[in-house]
């Protein structure tokens, strides 16, 4: 993964969240492809599972 999570800056799981919102609308993650697994990305920036599970439901709730 290529996200980085910067301390003191937006809470962790809106980064998560625009991180990955970019990514799908530049077409890494394309219509019906699978994104990271929630323990994968979670292990790889440092935050808890709940942290990713916050910025994948504000994905879902937008409609991505």
């Amino acid at each position: 993964m290529k996200y980085k999570i910067e301390k003191g800056s937006r809470p962790a799981y809106l980064q998560i969240y625009g991180y990955i919102r970019d990514d799908i609308i530049n077409g890494v993650y394309p219509y019906q492809t699978k994104l990271p697994s929630k323990r994968l990305l979670s292990d790889e920036l440092g935050v808890s599972t709940v942290t990713v599970e916050h910025a994948y439901a504000l994905l879902c709730d937008e409609g991505y």
